[in-house]
C-alpha cells in the first residue's frame, strides 16, 4: 500500500518487505524449500513483525512461499510440472495479447519494437545474456502495453515473477539465445503484416521453446 503526502509517494513497510523478500526468492538468494528466518529478515530489512507477516502472506497468495504446519514459512518448491503449467498459461495469455496489440500497432510502436529486436540480435551475438533477456523482456512488455488489456497484464506480472525464478536456474546456459533472437524478428514481421494467427502460433512456440530450456536446466539443478 502506498500513501501520497504533499505530492510525495510513501511506500508502506509491508510493501518494502514484500518487494525485498520476493527479489531474494526470484534471484534464488532464498533457496527453494528453505525455511524463511523471519527474525533475521525483519532485522536486515528494518521492519517489524506485522508487516513481515503480511508480506509473507501476500507472497503465499502468489505461490512463492508456503506456510508450514508449525506456522513458519518456507520458499515454495520447484518442479517440472509447475514450469510446464506456468509457461503454458503464459503462452496462451500472450497469444491473446498479441492479437489485441496488432490492432493498436502504429509506426512509433513498430520503430520501438524494431529497435528492441536489433538490440536482442546484437547482445545475443555478444553472448551478453543479461542484456539480451532485458531487451527481450522489453519486447514482450511493449506487446502487453499495446494490447491495453490491464487484467491480463496483472495476471502475467504474477506469472512472470514465478517464471523468473526458474529462468535464473538457466542463467548460465547459452541454450536458445540465437534462435530466440531470430524468433523476435519473425514475430515483429508477422505483427506488421497483421497476420494474427501466425503471430499467435509463433509467439506461443517461442515461449514453449524457452520452457524446454528451463526444464533442462532444472534437471541439471536436481542432480547437483
Amino acid at each position: 500500500m502506498t500513501d501520497t503526502i504533499n505530492g510525495l509517494t510513501r511506500i508502506s513497510t509491508k510493501d518494502i518487505a514484500y518487494e525485498q523478500v520476493k527479489e531474494r526468492i526470484i534471484k534464488l538468494e532464498l533457496k527453494p524449500d528453505s525455511t524463511i528466518n523471519r527474525v533475521n529478515l525483519e532485522k536486515e530489512l528494518g521492519v517489524s513483525r506485522t508487516p513481515m507477516r503480511e508480506a509473507l502472506q501476500k507472497l503465499e497468495g502468489e505461490g512463492l512461499v508456503a506456510q508450514q504446519a508449525n506456522g513458519t514459512f518456507k520458499v515454495s518448491s520447484i518442479s517440472k510440472k509447475e514450469v510446464k503449467e506456468l509457461f503454458k498459461i503464459r503462452s496462451k495469455l500472450e497469444g491473446i495479447l498479441i492479437e489485441e496489440a496488432i490492432d493498436h500497432l502504429d509506426q512509433e510502436s513498430i520503430n520501438h519494437l524494431t529497435y528492441l529486436t536489433d538490440m536482442i540480435k546484437v547482445t545475443s551475438k555478444l553472448e551478453s545474456r543479461d542484456e539480451t533477456e532485458n531487451f527481450g523482456y522489453r519486447f514482450h512488455a511493449e506487446i502487453y502495453r499495446l494490447s491495453g488489456n490491464d487484467t491480463a497484464l496483472i495476471l502475467l506480472e504474477q506469472l512472470n515473477d514465478r517464471i523468473n525464478r526458474y529462468r535464473n536456474l538457466a542463467h548460465d546456459s547459452k541454450l536458445g539465445i540465437q534462435s530466440s533472437s531470430h524468433e523476435h524478428e519473425v514475430i515483429l514481421q508477422l505483427m506488421i503484416e497483421k497476420n494474427k494467427s501466425k503471430a499467435v502460433e509463433t509467439l506461443e512456440k517461442h515461449i514453449l521453446d524457452a520452457q524446454d530450456s528451463v526444464v533442462q536446466s532444472l534437471e541439471e539443478y536436481d542432480t547437483n
